[in-house]
């Protein structure tokens, strides 16, 4: 299950690094679905039930996003899912409640206008990703997580060029 785990993950990643360097938040966001979709089925076979659940419930609110319906009413449901779901499902103590943290962190802040501050929070909430795939076994998804934080890095840094804003 882990060889298949890391194939399926290899080619999530491989969408996953190329969101790096997309700056428009529409396409990001199309973009993450599929990677996300494929990540939980990784997750799954890996045993990440808590990761394979917080996936699906992103997707659906990166759709809602997309459609620009995303109110209020909907964050308190996908939070509410999300820790809903994760308290049931979870027998990986703290380990699972990773993607449940990373959920409501994006939820809270991924209406942010700014194309820059919402490249900075899909990099900042990768990192805790990197950790629960390294932890999970999915190297794959590892070594993109860190690959995409890094293109997210670079991208940051382009726009914050083309906006002419210094690097602090």
């Amino acid at each position: 299950m882990q060889l298949a785990a890391n194939i399926i993950d290899f080619f999530a990643a491989m969408i996953q690094i190329g969101t790096g360097a997309v700056k428009k938040k529409s396409k990001i966001l199309i973009l993450q679905i599929v990677q996300i979709l494929m990540q939980g089925v990784a997750m799954m076979l890996l045993g990440g039930v808590t990761g394979a659940v917080n996936n699906v419930l992103s997707c659906v609110r990166n759709y809602i996003c997309y459609k620009e319906k995303l109110n209020l009413p909907w964050k308190i449901f996908f939070i509410a899912a999300s820790v809903v779901m994760t308290v049931i499902l979870n027998t990986q103590g703290i380990f699972g409640m990773i993607p449940a943290a990373v959920c409501i962190i994006y939820i809270l802040f991924m209406d942010v206008k700014d194309p820059l501050k919402f490249k900075m929070l899909v990099m900042l909430t990768f990192i805790p990703w990197f950790f629960y795939h390294l932890i999970l076994g999915s190297y794959t998804g590892a070594a993109s997580d860190a690959a995409t934080i890094v293109a997210n890095i670079v991208t940051i840094i382009k726009m914050h060029k083309e906006k002419d804003i210094p690097c602090q």
